[in-house]
């Protein structure tokens, strides 16, 4: 082995094992300067030659010789030097990644050479450089076990140099503090040197990690040295847009970026900003990722100080960097998906937290990640002063941000939900109400169980929050939920522009057709959006997010509480043309990809009003279209509805069969939309799911129909006939099937596939109903039972092994009676990476999932296939 290695743009140790001899941080030089880079130049010494000069302390001077003259040629500086002095800086360079690696600057500082530094930089820069020296060099001697005695008196000339500020004062303190070192490090530069590698080597003998360290020896070059020197740094693209110009800024005659105020990077001089441009795109196709170069010109000599990687750097500016490389054939397909984690996809298609701006506003920390992203706005603690507030704001052309805060949220909030930023609840957990909704509609939400409910304000931590204040919730995907009291500002999303979409074609290239996504998607937009994602269908259309919206709740409400079939095919009639319309859209938008309908499921007290304000509103609606009707009687045909255990009681297919009428409505829209397109020549292919089935002869009857004495049970079957002549066409193609969301209807997937021609998993009720727990209450014992490692993960969020092997016993047995049947995983569940793998597994054909966890999935996905390609 050699005793040194040098480097420099033109020579470096070029070899894969160079890490081995000269640790991460010289591998890291021995990489910038093997890409042509104007690094300044330095040398190596392997541990073996640190141990060989401590050894050997009369012939330490010959180590030196030969390297410095090197840097001596290249810089016009000598070492030693009363005049024009040459300084470097010393670097431990481990075998491991540490973050703090330790190091001493401008080495070679003394009595005899710092009056010819001071006249290039000013009395006051030199001495405070000086004094720095013999600051690192006595903390480096505190890290090599010294006795108590001594600490203590290296530690006050420490504590007194740290307080000297000016050159009197560094004078007069080393003069003061002068007999604890050998004189020679204040009067000679080679001795002061071999001092330093001493105490390194010293420090390197007390840690298991730092035992086989090796030395970095580099020149020391200064901005502030003359009229044209610069200090700079650039980032090899912008980190925020990701666009390929380089940016960052210069300080003229600066050492840094704290003494003059700096320059746009591109008012630098056109050769240095040439070389930056150039260096820039080598250091990008060669680290594959966004890097920033910090730079020194020295009397118009141009150096790079160092290049390091930007953790601060958006996923747009990440993605279109990979983006960039792999059109360039730097990077291939499997490369580009394992760069990002799915998870990280959130921060590219939700509104994203500017935390420079949040750095002074006080904030709290926890919760519940229910929907991530980041939302700023006025807090209202009900629906309709949302609302409101919102409508005044708008016709005032005031600022619209508002978030909804309340316990815990029902359906008719979700109107509020909608034209809210976010919404922060106090109850539930990821799969209660309010996230749920949140994450159909692109929305910010947080769970949030410490928020104390006031008359008129609400309490979190020790801050009031009264109604119009300002709040900030950032939920990322990876990291913990933060509230800030105050208005952050907020960094937009822009899918089109943002890399996304070629990323995604990139990730769709790796997807077969045996297993990918489709979209849990109830109106036109989310649709829209989820076909921009490249989503194989929609795996699920929650019917009844089509009666919320304010223009059809109380309609669908007139049609619950309907005292006889009469009066509720009247609203029915209404209901029906508002489905059609719905329908038709979906289809038609989806045109040639799978459509599944969802028929109601919801328990129907859900959608009767839970505040005065919303019941009083729903009196009058009643009255106007019933005007004999009494207060009274409207209460209580609402009242009549509640339930004690409503997850479980009268709701999905249940309803059907005491109120066949709602479901036919349903799915004669189903028909009626599908058929009108056929007839414009779209290709439509409608599937119609039938929720909370518990056994094969529930479906049955729904599919086929039923007569009993006096009463009957219309099939689809038979209303599809109806539809088909009045539209006087050949038949459609359709499917009929149903969600597995009991431990009933999984253990007899067998007799329920006879007649379903596809299962979509409803993984959220499945763990409610596997596990006897309430999603909208576990949170409230999660943490005890996580604490005392009783449940690895959320189970409402990773599938459970119970709730695995119900989906793998069902997918099995529905199999064995239909060999060809669809299946899909269609909960909560679907966008969660951790879950891909299993459904997969399983035997299922897609999962599905919110619009926006869609590119999550894929990605999933992505990374599942290129992984076991590879091992192949």
């Amino acid at each position: 082995m050699k005793k040194f290695y040098s480097f420099s743009s033109t020579e470096y140790l070029d070899i894969k094992e160079s890490q081995d001899i000269v640790g991460i941080r010289g591998k890291r030089l021995m990489d910038l300067a093997s890409l042509g880079a104007p690094i300044l130049p330095g040398f190596m010494f392997p541990n073996d030659t640190v141990e060989e000069i401590t050894k050997n302390p009369n012939d330490a001077k010959k180590f030196f010789i030969e390297p410095l003259s090197k840097i001596e040629r290249l810089l016009n500086k000598s070492y030693n030097d009363e005049k024009n002095p040459l300084l470097i800086k010393v670097v431990e360079s481990p075998q491991l990644n540490m973050i703090h690696a330790f190091s001493i600057h401008n080495i070679g500082l003394c009595e005899k050479t710092i009056g010819g530094f001071v006249n290039f930089v000013g009395a006051e820069f030199g001495y405070h450089e000086y004094r720095n020296v013999l600051i690192k060099l006595i903390e480096l001697e505190k890290k090599t076990g010294i006795d108590e005695g001594r600490e203590k008196k290296i530690d006050k000339f420490h504590e007194r140099l740290k307080a000297s500020k000016k050159q009197k004062a560094v004078k007069e303190t080393i003069e003061e503090f002068k007999n604890l070192y050998p004189k020679e490090i204040y009067t000679n530069a080679y001795d002061q040197l071999y001092y330093i590698i001493e105490l390194f080597h010293n420090f390197f003998k007390t840690s298991s990690s730092n035992v086989d360290s090796a030395l970095l020896f580099q020149a020391m070059t200064f901005g502030n040295y003359g009229e044209e020197s610069y200090f700079g740094s650039c980032y090899t693209r912008n980190i925020i847009t990701g666009e390929g110009e380089i940016s960052g800024e210069f300080f003229v005659n600066a050492f840094d970026s704290t003494e003059t105020k700096g320059k746009s990077i591109g008012k630098i001089d056109q050769e240095y900003l040439k070389n930056l441009k150039q260096l820039s795109s080598e250091i990008e196709k060669h680290f594959k990722e966004i890097r920033q170069i910090r730079f020194t010109v020295e009397n118009g000599m141009f150096w790079v100080i160092d290049q390091i990687p930007v953790t601060n750097k958006s996923l747009q500016a990440e993605m279109k960097t990979m983006l960039d490389l792999h059109s360039m054939d730097a990077v291939d397909d499997k490369f580009v998906i394992n760069a990002i984690k799915p998870g990280r996809l959130a921060e590219i298609l939700h509104t994203i937290m500017d935390m420079k701006s949040a750095e002074k506003i006080s904030n709290v920390k926890g919760g519940i990640a229910g929907a991530v992203g980041a939302a700023v706005g006025r807090v209202y603690f009900t629906t309709d002063k949302l609302l409101k507030a919102y409508k005044r704001a708008s016709q005032t052309n005031q600022d619209t941000s508002v978030i909804l805060v309340m316990p815990a949220t029902f359906a008719e909030d979700v109107k509020g939900i909608e034209v809210a930023k976010g919404v922060l609840s106090s109850e539930g957990g990821y799969a209660s109400h309010a996230p749920v909704v949140a994450r159909s509609l692109g929305k910010v939400a947080l769970v949030f169980p410490d928020i104390q409910f006031q008359k008129d304000s609400i309490k979190i931590g020790n801050r009031i929050i009264k109604e119009g204040d300002y709040l900030s919730i950032n939920v990322p995907y990876y990291e913990i939920p933060t509230i800030y009291f105050g208005k952050v500002d907020l960094i937009k999303p822009s899918i089109e522009g943002s890399g996304l979409l070629e990323y995604l074609d990139i990730v769709q290239r790796n997807i077969g057709d045996d297993f990918d996504v489709h979209a849990n998607a109830d109106q036109p937009k989310d649709a829209e959006l989820s076909k921009l994602f490249k989503a194989q269908g929609i795996g699920l259309c929650r019917t009844e997010h089509m009666f919320f919206h304010e223009q059809r709740i109380n309609t669908f409400r007139s049609m619950i509480i309907a005292g006889d079939k009469k009066e509720r095919d009247k609203s029915l009639a209404k209901l029906k043309e508002m489905q059609v319309a719905d329908f038709y859209k979906l289809f038609k938008i989806m045109e040639g990809l799978p459509v599944t309908i969802r028929l109601l499921d919801a328990p129907l007290h859900e959608f009767l009003p839970h505040t005065k304000e919303t019941m009083d509103a729903f009196i009058k609606f009643m009255k106007s279209k019933y005007p004999k009707l009494t207060t009274d009687e409207i209460r209580l045909r609402s009242d009549m509805l509640k339930e004690f255990n409503p997850m479980l009681g009268h709701r999905g297919i249940r309803i059907a069969i005491s109120y066949p009428e709602i479901y036919n409505m349903q799915v004669r829209a189903i028909f009626e939309a599908a058929y009108s397109l056929k007839k414009e020549g779209v290709d439509v292919k409608p599937e119609i799911m039938i929720p909370l089935v518990m056994s094969a002869n529930e479906i049955k009857t729904i599919r086929n129909g039923k007569k009993i004495e006096g009463k009957s049970i219309l099939g689809i079957r038979d209303i599809e006939e109806d539809v088909r002549k009045i539209f006087d066409s050949e038949p459609l193609e359709y499917k009929v099937g149903t969600m597995i969301e009991l431990p009933a209807a999984a253990l007899q997937a067998d007799s329920i596939a006879r007649y379903a021609e596809f299962f979509s998993f409803g993984t959220n009720d499945l763990t409610q109903t596997t596990n006897g727990l309430s999603r909208d209450d576990f949170n409230s014992f999660f943490t005890d039972y996580n604490e005392f490692d009783l449940l690895e993960n959320n189970p409402f969020k990773v599938l459970g092994d119970q709730v695995k092997e119900l989906i793998k016993l069902a997918s099995e047995r529905g199999k064995l009676t239909r060999p060809d049947i669809t299946m899909g995983l269609c909960g909560e569940h679907g966008a969660e990476p951790a879950n891909i793998p299993f459904a997969r597994s399983a035997g299922l054909n897609y999962v599905s999932c919110s619009p926006y966890g869609i590119p999550i999935a894929k990605l999933a996905i992505a990374q599942m296939n290129v992984g076991e390609n590879e091992e192949e």
